[in-house]
């Protein structure tokens, strides 16, 4: 049974919990094409509005070339959002099956923000937010606001 299914019918199947270690010995059935990042401050959530998809949406995107990871995470978190967490943690492997047929992996982090920096606009944000879960801000994608319900806030109190 799908974890959840967003409304252009893209299902987010799974969430494997390994290590980025076990990564490397690991075999796959489909490419792993990205990295995603449920990142917090004291704030709240943080959210960034893409002027493509017109919605909210956590920071992510598609890994580059000889890139980890990890590396992608923290570049477009950085890229999206303007953003730098004072600590990163992998999650796990989440496995997708696109509206268009494609099937993929990608990479889940959680984030702490501990000062949280001004947001510059840029081609792909509109605007960020730090959401209390709460106040009314719009559409976040059905996979973005489940995405949430990962984060780990014990992992930061070490």
């Amino acid at each position: 049974m799908p974890i959840c299914v967003n409304k252009r019918g893209d299902v987010f199947e799974e969430l494997m919990e390994v290590s980025e270690e076990e990564m490397s010995s690991m075999k796959f059935e489909y490419p792993i094409t990205h990295a995603l990042v449920v990142a917090k401050s004291a704030e709240g959530f943080l959210l960034m509005f893409n002027k493509w998809k017109k919605n909210w949406e956590v920071a992510g995107g598609l890994l580059e070339e000889g890139e980890t990871l990890r590396e992608c995470a923290l570049r477009e978190l950085m890229e999206e959002t303007n953003q730098i967490p004072s600590r990163l943690f992998f999650l796990g492997l989440m496995r997708f099956s696109l509206h268009n047929g494609k099937k993929e992996y990608g990479g889940l982090f959680s984030a702490f923000i501990t000062e949280p920096r001004p947001f510059e606009e840029n081609e792909e944000a509109r605007e960020i937010v730090f959401w209390d879960e709460e106040s009314e801000i719009g559409y976040i994608d059905e996979i973005d606001h489940k995405l949430l319900s990962f984060y780990k806030d014990e992992i930061f109190l070490s």
